[in-house]
């Protein structure tokens, strides 16, 4: 008897809302726009996470980089009269005597030099680098071997492709064995790398380089090969890694006291911990979803308002249906639970147009603007949830003062 009285109950709010469109059409705006909102929200916040989490497990939680500054002006003169040479291979070897504890300590010096294989031209870059930068990158070989603690100490002439130099120099062919030219010098191939899929956009918490295109050969074959000006063994990059992720903070902190007394006091280099660019780019994403919900909630409380105000006027305009339903026994309950299912059929469908509206808006952001943007199950569901929450509780107003209706006024009302 309940079950069919609330089916009876649903038509019967179809067909109101369908035999007034256009108001409810308008009514639903509001809870469109507003749940368009959450859902283009809460994407965009999933993509710049997503995007975040890739770039530091590219990076290495455990992982600790080091960046060469190049100084000018006063401070250039101050490096150049206290001595310091910047960051060179020889700051690696320090580190790593000096915190035996470490995982790993990798080398990365960029040389400006062509690399060809007969009448072809890579285009990415060489790298000078050791045999721990593979482990300590995470970044692996798929086909060969990677450099050796042989390579470096012998200074051979062996190289390692990244996957997309491996194309363009030698197309399908088994590069393995074969020989190409850095500059003047020629290097046998040894191994090549995977394919590291790097995402980039205006949410990208990192900049990162294609290393899909790097090329790496030892660095004493670079140092005696390729000389480096006046910086003599200088390098751009040392890469740390922890074995402990807890430990990151306080391993920076002498890395940082080890490199300043090293350097005289000089600060020509960066430490930058992936964790800790992690931990800020969240607490900004914090920021932005707090801004975006206050706009979001003032949207659906528009909408609820709006809601509100016109089922005011349904009850008003079904005064007399009121009065003859109750005056034919139905209850208080029964007239209450009449226009709450109006209400909340009404927010939900504007829920589910505002659900479509989020995903294209999410769509368009992610074409037009370059954001990375992820509509998930949770997002989907929490917008159409709050839709219907929306319903119940600007709904209960009106429903209530319809069931509270007194009958008789209610059969008089004209």
């Amino acid at each position: 008897m309940k079950l069919t009285f609330q089916i009876d109950s649903l038509k019967t709010g179809v067909r109101s809302i369908l035999a007034h469109k256009l108001r409810s059409v308008l009514t639903t705006l509001g809870i469109i726009f507003g749940v368009g909102a959450v859902i283009s929200m809460l994407s965009i916040a999933d993509g710049a996470r997503k995007t975040a989490l890739e770039q530091i497990r590219l990076l290495g939680t455990n992982n600790i980089r080091i960046n060469h500054l190049d100084l000018i002006g006063e401070a250039k003169e101050e490096s150049d009269s206290k001595g310091s040479l910047g960051l060179t291979y020889a700051d690696s070897e320090m580190i790593r005597e000096s915190i035996p504890s470490l995982a790993g300590v990798a080398v990365s010096r960029f040389v400006s030099e062509p690399v060809f294989r007969k009448n072809r031209e890579a285009t990415g870059r060489v790298v000078a680098t050791t045999s721990d930068y593979s482990s300590v990158t995470d970044f692996h070989v798929t086909e060969g071997r990677f450099i050796s603690s042989l390579d470096v100490a012998e200074a051979k002439r062996i190289a390692v492709l990244g996957a997309e130099s491996r194309t363009e120099l030698f197309g399908y062919l088994n590069p393995i064995g074969r020989r190409i030219r850095i500059g003047e010098t020629w290097f046998t191939v040894v191994g090549v790398m995977e394919t590291k899929e790097l995402r980039e956009g205006r949410t990208s918490v990192i900049k990162l380089r294609n290393i899909n295109k790097d090329i790496y050969v030892p660095i004493t074959t670079a140092s005696a090969r390729f000389p480096n000006g006046d910086r003599g063994k200088g390098v751009q990059e040392l890469a740390i890694q922890v074995v402990n992720s807890q430990q990151v903070g306080i391993v920076a902190e002498i890395v940082d006291r080890l490199l300043k007394r090293s350097h005289h006091g000089v600060e020509d280099f960066e430490i930058v911990v992936p964790a800790e660019l992690l931990a800020q780019a969240q607490s900004t994403q914090r920021v932005f979803n707090i801004v975006m919900g206050a706009i979001a909630f003032i949207s659906l409380l528009v909408g609820g308002i709006g809601i509100m105000n016109i089922m005011l006027t349904t009850v008003t305009e079904r005064t007399k249906e009121i009065g003859v339903r109750r005056a034919m026994g139905a209850t208080e309950g029964a007239i209450m639970e009449q226009f709450l299912i109006e209400t909340v059929l009404i927010s939900m469908t504007g829920g589910l147009a505002g659900i479509l509206l989020g995903s294209i808006m999410a769509k368009s952001i992610n074409l037009f603007a370059g954001w990375e943007t992820v509509i998930s199950v949770y997002s989907t569901c929490l917008a159409f949830g709050i839709s219907g929450l929306v319903g119940i509780v600007f709904g209960l107003y009106p429903a209530r003062r319809a069931a509270k209706m007194n009958p008789i006024s209610a059969l008089r009302f004209e």
